[in-house]
Parts: structure tokens; sequence; C-alpha cells
């Protein structure tokens, strides 16, 4: 004997597809917005009911699903009812088979059972299709009296929670997609919508299909539906409504006499500046914009990378007048559920978003969507950072970190950077501190810029301290000069006054840098130097401030450090005969932009 299951098919879990030519109801997209379900459209697997998405059904009336399939997985089909529990409805005690192979498949594919709508309460239902690389573990036993397995209500905490529970199970899966349908389920509710013009009188035209003149109500399915208003003298007006189930929607259209078609004014103003606006579906600029347009119904919509976009289809101008329209897009944001093995601290962009704790896993939520700085840490574990993607919804990351030992350092010397087999660890700044490093053996550096490195095999252990006593040496004393420009020419024409001496040292030093006139000493530095480039700058006048003549002047910087003095020398060359008039043009043009300002003042 079949058996008939009454089943109340729900609002749905997880990241989904629709027929491209379907809209996405409001109701769905709220859920979407409380980040309850994530619209990620994907072609690997595509569902239909038998009847169309959106369509309604009442109670008593059998239900069934057809999947197609692009790749190989295990199939599962979950529910949750807007007035419920999760539901797992595939697999089920009387079909539990759910491998699939590239292909088309009804669900129920066996007659031992039937799925029958039934429920009190009207409302908006989903049903969500997930298809697996590996079977999901998510618990609880099928049995005759218990045939499906029931989650948690559907209360948004409720919901978390099922997804936290749902995530690792998923997480083990190296891939997997989701598909969803919807439709609307009706224990006696009426959907109305009423019309109305002004003027009255007009002909209403509802989904292709006469409807009576205005004022009109009647009942309609829920749902999308595309209306016309005709009346002579007047603009037609056209335009798509979307009607909740048991709502009673009321609509009043003010028609826009022909003779009166004259232009109006449309002024915008966008947040973030950025955004691109597009009127009756063309690009017009970005960020605020003041638009002069037909009188009558125009459609306006504003999209930017990252936000979500914003569409009017309904925007009314108004015979010369001006409509003022504010528009403040909605940053995408993304949520993540991270799984690691142990339990780690997290940080975004730096900052501390939490832990996945010893349950092993966490749920962020509002992280904007794109590329941000993630860092997972444990005491004694090495830490793990990477640069992620994240799109809007929900994404999934899991984590392993290594386990660590710790390397202390005696020197004699602070601050040393740390490398274990050629890979950056760090930097110590004193003997009390330390940095992890992975368990086993490895080739340990040691450096500082003024030394040279120090290397040693080691080998660490987990949750254990292992110390380094090493000596540095110092790196052998060099030094480089150079000066640029060269010539130079410091005639007071703006360019080319003043030439740099750029000092190049292997070490920190005392540094003089000497200028000579043939053996005559005519101008000289003294500073403390860093090891690396540094440099001092020259105007061409001697010790007393006389500006020097023209030709070749020696150049010598001598170096002491730590005992050592080395010098090295260049020549640099004085050439005030080249003259570019740059003065003359700066202040010519600066004299002509502030006659411009003045001038637009005293417009």
């Amino acid at each position: 004997m079949r058996r008939i299951l009454l089943l109340t098919f729900l609002l749905l879990i997880g990241g989904i597809i629709i027929a491209a030519e379907a809209k996405i109801p409001s109701d769905v997209e709220s859920l979407a917005s409380a980040k309850l379900i994530t619209l990620e459209p994907n072609d690997v697997i595509t569902v239909s009911m038998n009847k169309p998405a959106g369509s309604e059904y009442k109670p008593g009336e059998k239900i069934s699903f057809t999947v197609k399939l692009k790749k190989e997985g295990y199939l599962y089909i979950f529910d949750m009812p807007q007035y419920g529990n999760v539901t797992q409805i595939f697999p089920n005690y009387y079909q539990k088979e759910n491998f699939f192979r590239p292909g088309t498949y009804k669900i129920p594919s066996v007659s031992s059972y039937t799925l029958t709508v039934s429920g009190t309460r009207s409302g908006i239902e989903l049903v969500e299709f997930v298809l697996s690389s590996r079977p999901l573990e998510l618990g609880g036993a099928l049995s005759e009296k218990n045939p499906f397995l029931q989650f948690e209500t559907v209360q948004k905490e409720g919901f978390v929670k099922f997804k936290e529970a749902f995530v690792k199970s998923i997480i083990i899966s190296p891939e997997k997609w989701t598909a969803w349908t919807y439709f609307y389920l009706n224990a006696g509710v009426n959907t109305i919508l009423n019309v109305q013009t002004i003027p009255s009188g007009a002909q209403v035209i509802l989904d292709g299909k006469y409807s009576g003149n205005s004022p009109v109500s009647f009942n309609v399915a829920p749902g999308y539906h595309n209306l016309s208003i005709l009346m002579n003298g007047y603009q037609p007006w056209n335009g798509e409504i979307y009607v909740g189930i048991g709502e009673e929607k009321n609509i009043n259209i003010p028609l826009v006499p022909i003779q009166q078609q004259v232009n109006g004014t449309l002024s915008i103003s966008v947040n973030p500046s950025s955004a691109n606006v597009y009127v009756d579906g063309q690009f017009v600029g970005s960020g605020n914009q003041n638009i002069t347009l037909s009188s009558g119904y125009h459609s306006v919509s504003v999209t930017l990378n990252g936000y979500e976009s914003y569409y009017n289809p309904m925007v009314l101008i108004n015979p010369n007048r001006t409509t003022y329209l504010n528009v403040n897009l909605v940053p995408l944001v993304g949520n993540l559920y991270v799984y690691s093995q142990p339990y780690v601290q997290i940080y975004v962009d730096g900052v501390y978003a939490g832990g996945t704790g010893y349950l092993g896993y966490a749920y962020i939520t509002g992280i904007p969507v794109g590329y941000h700085e993630l860092k997972f840490s444990k005491e004694w574990y090495i830490s793990q950072t990477m640069n992620y993607n994240l799109i809007s919804g929900d994404n999934f990351l899991s984590v392993n970190l290594s386990q660590a030992g710790m390397l202390m350092v005696n020197s004699n010397v602070y601050p040393i950077d740390v490398r274990i087999d050629g890979k950056s660890y760090g930097r110590i700044e004193s003997p009390n501190k330390g940095v992890f490093v992975p368990v086993g053996s490895h080739e340990v550096e040691i450096s500082n810029p003024q030394y040279m490195p120090y290397r040693s095999t080691m080998t660490f252990n987990f949750q254990q301290t292992t110390t380094l006593n090493a000596s540095l040496t110092l790196k052998p004393l060099e030094i480089s000069l150079k000066a640029q420009p060269n010539p130079f020419s410091p005639n007071g024409d703006w360019f080319e006054d003043t030439t740099n001496f750029y000092v190049n040292l292997s070490r920190n030093g005392y540094v003089q840098i000497s200028v000579y006139s043939g053996n005559v000493l005519v101008w000289y530095r003294n500073y403390d130097a860093p090891y690396g480039v540094s440099s001092v700058t020259w105007d061409g006048k001697s010790l007393d401030g006389q500006t020097l003549p023209d030709g070749v002047y020696k150049v010598v910087a001598t170096v002491e450090s730590y005992g050592q003095t080395m010098t090295a020398q260049t020549n640099v060359v004085i050439e005030k005969s080249h003259y570019t008039f740059l003065k003359e043009i700066v202040i010519i043009g600066g004299i002509l932009i502030i006659i411009g300002f003045l001038l637009t003042i005293l417009k």
C-alpha cells in the first residue's frame, strides 16, 4: 500500500539557482538580506517542480521535483517551512540511496511514497537541493516512525545553529553545489490587487488581459504581474507589480496628459559619490546628476561594485518641476564560516573577529565583500595569513595549523630577523622574546642588516623551547658615493639649483662629506649615517655663503665605523649657464591663475 506523506515545504538554507528568466520575490530577497539564504547561481545542478517556479499550491496537491545533474555526487533535499522545522526530505527512510551520476532524475522516484502539500498557514515556500562530492554527516537515524530527519524550528537563532552544524559536514567536502526553487502555499487566503488611476476610468490590462476600468479590484495569484494602463489623451503606463501571498496591494497611478508632455528635471543624489547612474537604461554619469527629461515615468538604476544595486522603474517626472531622488547604496556583505583544527583566533584586516572555540568552527557575519587579510593563530601553532576574496553570502574556509616549538636566541646584537628553511618567521627584539617554529629539523638563519648571517640546523618539539646561542660578525665596511644631478646649475632658475650627495654604507658610521676646488676645502658636512643609503644636499656655495664659479669639484666621503675608516670620492660639475626660465614660467602662470580666479568671483 502506498504511503502518503504530508509535507509542508519550506524556506531554505543556502545558495541557489532559479531559471534565468524568473524574478526573485521580495520575500526571498529579504531572507537573503537577513543572511538566511544566499543567492549564488551555478549550472551544475538545476531543479524544477511539477508546476513552474512561483506557482500556487493548495493543501492536498501532489508535488514532485526534477533534478538535472552535470556532475556525480550525493544529492540532499532540505526544507524549512515558514513556521515549522528544518527537514531533510531526501534521502529518507523510503529512498535511502542518494548517489547519482550525471543525468536527469525525478524525486520521488519510487512508488512507496508521494509528497503532498499540506499546512494551515499560507506563505512562500522554498526547497533547496545540495549536491556534494562526499556524503554529509548531519546525524540522526531514519526509521519507519521517523522517516525524515528533523533539525531546528525556523527561527533565525535556530536557523543559525542548524547552519553551524551543517557547515561541519559540508566543509569536509571538496566540492558542493546548491539550487533552489519556490512556490506559494495557499491555505485559503485571498491575494488582492486594487488599481486606481488619476483620473479614473482608464483601461487596466493585467498580464496581457483586459481586467476592467479603474478603479478595479480583483483576486490575483501571488508573485510578479505585468500591468498596463491605457486612456485616451494620456500617456500609456506600463510596469511590473509584485504581490505577496495574502496581501491586499493598492496601486494609485497618476496619468500624464499627452498635451502636457514637456520637460522636467531629475536631481539624483547618490552615495557613494563614485556610483554609476543609469536613466532608462542609458549611462548618464557617476555621482550626483541633474538631468532634463520628458515628463512621465522613467527608470533609474544606480550601481557600484561591492554594493547592492538600486533600481526604481517608476520615477515620475512632472512638467516644469524638479523631482529629487536620494539613493544611498547598501554595502554588500558576506559571511565567513571557518572550520579549524585546532581551534584558532581569527583576525580580519588586523582586527580580532572571534575564535572557532572548542567545537572547531565559527560563523562571522557582515564582512564587506572583496579582498581581506585573514590571520589565524593559536599559541604553540604556526600562524596562517592569507589574502581572501570574500563574496556575498556564505563563504566556507577550512584551516589546519601546524604544531610548533619556540626558538629563543642569545645573541650579541638585537633585533635579529629569523628565517626557517629560507622563509621569514619574524623578528626577535630581545633575549626574552621568541618565535614559533614548525616541529622537526630545520635550517635556522638569524641576521641583522649590519652583521653577517648566522646559520644552524636545529630540531624543535611541540610546546618546547629551544635556545640558540650565537655571536654575529660585523659585515666588512663598504662605502660608495654618488652626486645627482651632475652637472647642476645653482643660478636661481628653480631647476637643478642643488645637488645631492648619496652615501651607501654597509653598516652605521660617522660620515664627513668634503668638497674641494683643487686642493682647497670649500665646503663640508658631518653627520651620523645609518647603514644603507643616506644623502646631504649642497647648493653650490662655499662655507662663507659665496656662490662658487663654474668648474669641476672633487667630493670626498669619509666614514668611521667601529674603529675602521674608509673613503670614497667622485667629481661634481657646476654649470650655471644652463638657464631654463622655469622661475619666470611658474610666476607668470601663477599670476594668470589668480587673475582668472578673481574674474570668476567678480562675475
